[in-house]
């Protein structure tokens, strides 16, 4: 309780949020530097990194690294957890927010290596990392809080769904039960944000960047808000998730798509 009244209850805590490159992982370890928390942010993109890391490290007094980091050599990813841990002692939070999505996203034709790349980095990464994170929470004491970043597309099939992007998404839930079954005895919260049509880069390179407001007020992709959704928006929902205040939710899908899925 006395961690819940803190103005910044992630104080001393260490975050590593994966896709921080992107619009919403920077908006994300911004909502968990402001909650106190340390940044550990992961990317494969050095250039966007090397901002957005400029970017966060020049607004707050918390410490603020990066690393350049393909998430499809799973190999290489408890290794990197051990650097880590090296570097900051303890990881105190996971943000699995990077994902991968080949365009087109068809059935017919399907590349078998497409969809291996793809579960790689939506699904079979995500797993690794959980692996190599939870065992220092758990050895800590301290608890921990998880959140994997799936999409409404996992959800639905109206809309023209992207098939191994939504295949690989709807694995994050069953993922995310299991870890939250397994991790919850030791107070490691483990959950799914969901978002919909947001203004991300993933929007941009779908090319539906421009149409979102559109799409978001009519067709088979419309909302109960009528608007696309901010990365704030969804970071917010986030870092929530990553806070005590969020202390008994685990093993939980909250949508932040504006109501496309209900």
């Amino acid at each position: 309780m006395t961690e819940m009244a803190d103005s910044r209850p992630l104080d001393g805590r260490v975050a590593v949020v994966t896709g921080a490159a992107s619009a919403m992982g920077t908006a994300t370890a911004a909502g968990l530097q402001q909650l106190g928390a340390a940044l550990v942010l992961l990317d494969r993109d050095a250039e966007g990194l090397a901002t957005a890391g400029a970017t966060l490290g020049a607004k707050a007094d918390t410490p603020v690294t990066t690393r350049v980091a393909e998430l499809a050599d799973v190999e290489k990813l408890p290794g990197l957890v051990e650097s880590i841990l090296a570097d900051h002692g303890h990881i105190d939070v996971l943000v699995n927010l990077a994902a991968y999505r080949h365009l087109p996203d068809k059935l017919i034709p399907a590349s078998p290596e497409i969809w291996a790349r793809t579960l790689t980095i939506n699904l079979t990464a995500p797993a690794v990392l959980i692996a190599a994170v939870a065992p220092g929470m758990i050895k800590g004491g301290r608890g921990g809080w998880i959140v994997n970043v799936s999409s409404s597309s996992a959800f639905r099939a109206a809309g023209d769904p992207p098939v191994a992007y939504a295949s690989s998404k709807a694995g994050l839930g069953a993922l995310t039960r299991a870890a939250a079954a397994e991790l919850g005895p030791h107070d490691i919260n483990v959950n799914i944000v969901s978002p919909g049509a947001t203004r991300s880069g993933m929007a941009v390179r779908a090319g539906a960047s421009g149409r979102l407001d559109e799409l978001a007020r009519s067709g088979p992709v419309s909302n109960l808000m009528k608007r696309a959704s901010e990365p704030e928006d969804v970071a917010s929902v986030i870092a929530f998730l990553c806070s005590p205040a969020s202390r008994q939710i685990t093993g939980q899908i909250i949508h932040t798509s504006a109501g496309l899925v209900v």
